[in-house]
């Protein structure tokens, strides 16, 4: 077998970084793709930009390809067609912009308006990002873990700056998923025809819990999965 088709037939999971410009959704994404963090530069995503990763989970070899979308308004019609297969969402704050955050159930409405029935058993991860400016911060731990119970997301806080929890959020996420999902492609036809019996809500359902403030509890047809997600 050659590398290249080795790589190709790797499990792939899509993932979507979702959230207003500014809170470090591509310093993410370079910190856990390069492991460096750009000092003193800002960067903004304009349109789309992806990489991907292979990290081992579950005692597998898995690729993560892991899009950019960009946070300002005026590009989110860009992003309409990338929702196509999307194994996982992670919705990006700044814990220290208390906007970012309020502007999470607006995200919600985008997923819910773009992702429509192409794909409902979506993983969805909140991640409160800049862990390192914990001086500066206005959106509480206690406030972030609400809204994740709310929605029953998985809850990170990180740092891209420092790399805290950035390695091991997408481990776990990639964990999750081979757990919940169906990969964009698969190693053997045996993983192939494996099952999305994962979360049954959809993300109407999510985004309804969040307008009316209530909380409900995700349903597994499996057997519980690991609770490895937690920052």
């Amino acid at each position: 077998m050659s590398q290249d088709f080795a790589s190709n037939s790797l499990p792939t999971f899509k993932l979507l970084l979702i959230g207003d410009s500014c809170v470090g959704k591509t310093s993410l994404l370079i910190r856990f793709k390069d492991g460096i963090f750009i000092k003193g530069s800002y960067i903004s995503t304009v349109g789309i930009d992806y990489k991907t990763k292979t990290v081992k989970a579950n005692d597998q070899l898995v690729r993560l390809q892991i899009w950019d979308t960009a946070g300002q308004e005026k590009f989110r019609s860009l992003t309409k067609s990338y929702y196509r297969d999307t194994n996982a969402v992670l919705l990006v704050y700044d814990i220290c912009k208390m906007d970012s955050f309020s502007n999470i159930k607006s995200w919600m409405s985008e997923i819910n308006a773009n992702i429509q029935s192409n794909n409902n058993n979506i993983l969805i991860i909140l991640v409160g990002n800049k862990l390192d400016e914990e001086k500066n911060r206005m959106v509480t731990k206690k406030e972030g873990e609400r809204l994740a119970q709310q929605t029953d997301a998985l809850f990170w806080e990180t740092s891209a700056k420092t790399g805290a929890n950035v390695d091991s959020m997408f481990h776990c996420i990639a964990e999750r998923l081979l757990e919940i999902q169906t990969p964009i492609c698969t190693i053997s036809s045996t993983n192939s025809t494996q099952q999305s019996n994962g979360y049954s809500t959809t993300i109407n359902e999510i985004h309804n819990s969040i307008s009316s403030n209530q909380s409900f509890k995700l349903n597994h047809s499996t057997k519980p999965l690991r609770n490895c997600c937690s920052s």
